[in-house]
């Protein structure tokens, strides 16, 4: 990790106390003493055993989580998000740039990537392209549709040229392999084997991924001429997946962090518009379902709130059920926005301007209350199909409390009992398979098939041994003035986290101007999963009388453990050697054996008589001693 890049995280920490990043998340966070404490927010409890620690900056569940760490470790746990993605989260909300390098180095530069720097020149080609005079018909249809030359530039809009050649003409004079167009989406042979491009007489909409790189291209006809569909977008490619992109996320991902609200409408020029009048936090997913990618978009963004504005026909419906399917299961509020039949939120934004259409989107029902309303004079198997559906959305909520209150209250709404929808539930499994289970309704018994693969069994460290080197991490933790007693135990724990947090506090040991305490060490870890382990360990480490005394109780044992696996080993070899002998099929090897079964046996009498401790001898493990006194002849 360089320097500039760790200083930046303790001037995130300084700037986002962590007590506020918690309260922001958990509002039930209360003062109790030098302590914030609350019900823990990662598990279902009535007694609060959730802390805060603002003097160490950490957190730490003494529940069923046991879970702990810092600002950052707080972010990753709530949303999901990996260690960058929070840390950006935070780093938006206190004002800190994050370097340009990392802890692996400098962060890889996109126009070193020969796709994204040809996408890049596509989109530079095509929006010259709109300024001449092929595209002065597209250039008109922008500005007809309130369109401002700022925003036309802000988005990258371009036209490309119906002849189909131009590109492809353009790329060869530039020494750029065709396989390199055909890869990126932007060019094609046909039946001949001539080169031409994919896209040919249409408005170009540069699509670009959450850090702004152009990766494919959204394509609208104008005109009804009848050359194929209105929209098409790039073929999916390695950079452009639909189901991981949001259209103008990358513009609206600072405002988004901002106000802790994200907006989701569904086409280009609704994402233009908005930003057009001052909605910056708008977004719009690219005709598919929402998927875990998206979520995860969701998340990094920080937000609480996620509106979804649709049209109010039918299409506009399934389109709200679509973005539903993978939103549900974040802990965020949900409204939906539906338009009059016929209004565009393009030309609503443009007409009305941003306050009246934040008017909506204030007025909007919660997605449930939505969907409830939906079922209103329904009967019979209408109403049965449209209870599947609305089950279908229900089961994907995570939190048991959540979506056992949404279960009843859908029971309420259509005068039936819960285990009625139960039923209903079973029936309509019948016969299909899901990719996850239903808890709170009938699908617990459906396993998802990641838990049918067999797991890799995981590395087995000695339990007694993990104990006492977390005591002797804890105690460094605590005391740095102890670390020269514990680096000549470094190299001997066999514990991947553990070990890591001894190698960053030996490190960090070197630096005379380091500090070392729980929250510089959860620094110094970066995204590392030990940091997870650090705020336990500085918790459990406290309740000892001392960190000197609690160092010494763990070397000790350390000691002791190392002298039983030592006798462990000296076990098995004299037993190993009594059956070479037996076994030995001439003099000399016999004679060899005797001579190491000698040695063997004087090394275990010595560990038997100067290793343990009377506490750590048991009945069972003298009974098991060979009888070292007599060898075999």
């Amino acid at each position: 990790m360089s320097n500039d890049f760790r200083r930046a995280i303790e001037e995130i920490k300084l700037r986002a106390p962590i007590e506020d990043v918690v309260r922001e998340h958990v509002p039930t966070l209360k003062k109790a003493g030098a302590l914030w404490t609350a019900c823990c927010p990662f598990h279902e409890e009535k007694t609060p055993s959730f802390k805060v620690d603002p003097r160490r900056g950490t957190w730490h569940c003494y529940g069923a989580c046991s879970e702990g760490g810092d600002q950052i470790s707080f972010v990753e746990r709530f949303t999901g998000l990996g260690f960058m993605e929070a840390l950006e989260i935070l780093a938006a909300r206190s004002g800190v740039e994050i370097p340009k390098t990392s802890r692996s180095g400098a962060r890889q530069d996109p126009k070193s990537d020969p796709a994204y720097d040809l996408l890049l020149r596509a989109s530079r080609f095509y929006a010259k392209e709109l300024c001449g005079e092929a595209g002065r018909g597209a250039l008109e249809y922008l500005k007809q549709r309130g369109l401002s030359d700022e925003i036309i530039g802000q988005f990258g809009l371009g036209w490309a040229p119906a002849s189909g050649r131009e590109l492809t003409h353009l790329a060869r004079e530039q020494g750029i392999a065709f396989e390199l167009l055909e890869q990126s989406g932007l060019a094609r042979k046909n039946d001949q084997g001539r080169a031409y491009d994919f896209f040919r007489g249409r408005l170009m909409i540069p699509i670009r991924d959450a850090e702004g790189r152009t990766v494919g291209f959204g394509a609208r006809r104008l005109g009804d001429d009848g050359g194929g569909p209105k929209y098409i977008n790039t073929p999916e490619t390695e950079l452009f997946k639909k189901n991981k992109l949001v259209y103008g996320f990358d513009q609206a991902l600072p405002e988004a962090r901002r106000s802790r609200h994200l907006i989701l409408v569904e086409g280009y020029t609704d994402v233009m518009a908005a930003h057009q009048v001052g909605l910056k936090q708008v977004g719009a997913v690219l005709g598919t379902s929402t998927t875990q990618n998206h979520a995860t978009l969701v998340r990094r963004c920080g937000a609480h709130r996620i509106s979804l504005v649709f049209d109010g026909d039918a299409a506009g419906s399934q389109a709200a059920r679509r973005a539903l399917h993978g939103l549900l299961h974040l802990d965020v509020e949900i409204h939906i926005v539906r338009l009059p039949e016929g209004q565009d939120p393009c030309d609503l934004l443009l007409k009305d301007g941003a306050e009246a259409f934040l008017a909506r989107i204030e007025e909007a029902p919660d997605w449930f209350t939505l969907l409830c309303d939906d079922l209103a004079g329904l009967r019979g198997a209408q109403l049965s199909k449209s209870v599947d559906d609305l089950l279908e959305l229900i089961v994907l909520v995570d939190r048991p409390v959540h979506r056992q209150s949404l279960i009843q209250g859908l029971a309420e709404r259509i005068g039936l009992d819960v285990e009625a929808l139960r039923e209903q539930w079973r029936t309509s499994l019948q016969g299909r398979r899901r990719s996850r289970p239903a808890p709170g309704l009938a699908g617990s018994d459906l396993a998802p098939d990641d838990l049918l693969q067999p797991q890799a069994a995981p590395r087995t460290v000695d339990p007694r041994m993990r104990r006492h080197f977390e005591g002797l991490v804890g105690a460094v933790l605590l005391d740095a003035s102890l670390v020269p007693l514990v680096r000549p135990h470094a190299i001997s724990c066999e514990d991947e986290d553990l070990s890591r947090i001894l190698e960053v506090v030996l490190e960090m040991y070197e630096d005379l101007d380091a500090v070392i305490d729980a929250s510089s060490v959860l620094t110094a870890l970066g995204d590392h999963p030990a940091r997870n382990k650090v705020a336990s360990l500085v918790d459990h480490a406290s309740c000892a009388t001392s960190p000197k005394v609690l160092l010494e109780g763990s070397l000790n044992g350390l000691h002791r453990r190392h002298e039983g696996q030592r006798e462990e080993q000296l076990k098995s070899r004299f037993l190993e050697l009594e059956v070479s002998i037996r076994e030995a099929t001439d003099e000399v090897t016999r004679k060899q054996a005797r001579t190491e079964l000698a040695r063997v046996s004087a090394e275990l009498t010595e560990v038997l008589r100067c290793g343990r401790t009377p506490e750590e001898s048991s009945p069972s493990e003298e009974s098991s001693v060979p009888h070292v006194s007599q060898t075999t002849h």
